[in-house]
């Protein structure tokens, strides 16, 4: 998909006043689902709860079209670059899906606005922890996309986690994109990896010591 329709799917739900709020079905907003990411099944026969069985391995992976976004202070201008994202299998199908933005530092807030690019597989919850983007219909699926967008004043870098649904009894959690850096805020804002803050003594010493070049 282009980046234009991508920017073009982004701008008519912001003018619409998108809201999570029109999808009265779908996951349900329990703890289970929107912080611990785990989805709740009950069995059609017993109609009692299914334990989740976690797979060993990973057959699925979440692409992101770049590992960066531009940071923003208004909804208008966060919407100007939205991120392309997708959840794939790799060599196999699944049935659902919840996937979030956090940030890889620790906790479990979700951090931006999803937007669904294709009709009908996926949705937007309102989860007490943040917006959240799940599954619509339980059939064989082999590719989610969908278009992310920071919040204002974010400085934090982020990744997606998801977890992944095979089948009724079957899930993989723990699938992870690559790590998102912010780009127009300083290294030591963001808290990238190597980065320290200035140490005022050496700050002091700098400026002094050009001061006495120039002199």
């Amino acid at each position: 998909m282009s980046r234009f329709c991508v920017y073009l799917v982004v701008f008519c739900a912001m003018c619409c006043r998108f809201s999570v709020l029109s999808y009265p079905q779908g996951a349900p907003v329990r703890t289970e689902s929107c912080v611990n990411l785990q989805p709740v099944h009950t069995d059609p026969l017993s109609n009692q709860p299914v334990q989740n069985q976690k797979g060993t391995t990973k057959p699925y992976r979440i692409l992101v079209s770049q590992q960066q976004y531009q940071t923003c202070t208004t909804t208008q201008q966060c919407g100007l670059q939205p991120l392309q994202v997708s959840i794939q299998g790799q060599g196999g199908l699944f049935r659902g899906f919840i996937v979030q933005a956090r940030t890889p530092s620790g906790g479990s807030r979700s951090w931006g606005q999803f937007f669904p690019l294709q009709t009908g597989d996926s949705k937007v919850i309102q989860c007490q922890n943040g917006l959240t983007l799940t599954h619509t219909a339980n059939n064989d699926k082999n590719i989610v996309r969908f278009a992310w967008i920071p919040e204002p004043g974010m400085r934090d870098q982020v990744q997606f986690v998801a977890t992944v649904v095979q089948n009724l009894r079957t899930i993989y959690p723990g699938v992870y994109s690559a790590q998102l850096r912010p780009v127009g805020v300083s290294a030591i804002q963001a808290g990238l990896p190597g980065s320290a803050p200035l140490k005022t003594a050496g700050v002091i010493s700098l400026v002094t010591s050009v001061i006495a070049i120039l002199l």
